[in-house]
């Protein structure tokens, strides 16, 4: 007959140990999967019934919404330039660049300059000093334009959208000294605080988000005006064709002769200076 002697001391430790070995590499995601996940990061927004914080919560939830659009926006402007060039939309967009560079260089040979315009509004002007455009150069040159165009509007949206998570993390920080204070007897003051720290981070991530895909939408503007831009001002139509006005030399008179009567009158005598003596006899 077997006696099963019960496990000692050692044994014990040797298995609690082991356990632990294997537990011990699972432990973040056990704690992450236990950690209440924030309404904010749900899309949602906090309701307490309390104006300042409801305010706080619904503008940090649209911001989060428009910071998940930020790379798709300042996409659009590539993916179509890459597409009105007959490059695949989903390419990189320094393969549209280099399209435009040098369909913009055959048009420069072909004697059609462009240039840039920014103020009003963004524009390409063009003109013609070789051949006649036909659509396929006012269909380039009007890709041209739209894409830089939505570049600029891009980029000054997504910089409008920086400046709000701006603003909304300074009056997150001042709701945050004040919560405790103004929900002391509030049942939904926990609630509230672990919102509130949510939000730190969703506005940073939403801001860095903005400022990031803002700058990428800056510099596809920048790079198509160096790619298309011919750095000659376009003459207007006829102003070529046109021969400079000229001005009239300006006369030159010639000296007058010695003795002639058209030369400056000769200067009166001066008069003698008296000594103290009387000018007239008597």
């Amino acid at each position: 007959m077997w006696v099963t002697r019960p496990p000692d001391r050692a044994s014990r430790l040797r298995v609690a140990a082991l356990a632990l070995l294997l537990v011990a590499p699972h432990a973040p995601v056990l704690a992450a999967c236990t950690a209440q996940v924030s309404l904010l990061d749900q899309g949602q927004a906090l309701r307490t019934g309390k104006q300042p914080y409801d305010e706080f919560f619904e503008a940090t939830r649209a911001l989060r919404d428009e910071s998940l659009r930020a790379e798709e926006l300042s996409s659009a402007a590539p993916a179509e330039l890459s597409r009105a060039l007959g490059l695949d939309p989903r390419s990189d967009g320094k393969a549209a660049l280099e399209a435009a560079r040098a369909r913009a260089a055959e048009l420069r040979a072909a004697g059609v300059l462009l240039q840039v315009e920014l103020v009003p509004e963004a524009r390409i002007v063009s003109a013609r000093g070789g051949r006649s455009l036909d659509a396929e150069d006012r269909n380039t040159i009007a890709a041209f334009e739209a894409s830089l165009k939505s570049s600029l509007a891009t980029s000054k949206q997504l910089g409008e959208l920086s400046s709000r998570a701006a603003e909304l993390e300074k009056k997150r920080a001042s709701l945050s000294a004040a919560w405790a204070e103004a929900l002391a007897d509030d049942p939904q003051r926990r609630e509230v605080k672990h919102e509130l720290e949510a939000a730190e981070r969703v506005i940073a991530e939403a801001g860095a988000a903005a400022d990031r895909h803002a700058g990428r939408a800056s510099k596809l503007a920048l790079d198509l005006v160096l790619a298309v831009d011919s750095g000659d001002a376009p003459a207007r139509r006829g102003a070529a064709s046109r021969p400079p006005t000229r001005r009239p030399a300006p006369s030159v008179k010639s000296p007058p002769r010695r003795g002639s009567s058209t030369g400056a009158a000769p200067k009166p005598p001066k008069p003698p200076t008296s000594h103290g003596e009387d000018d007239f006899d008597p």
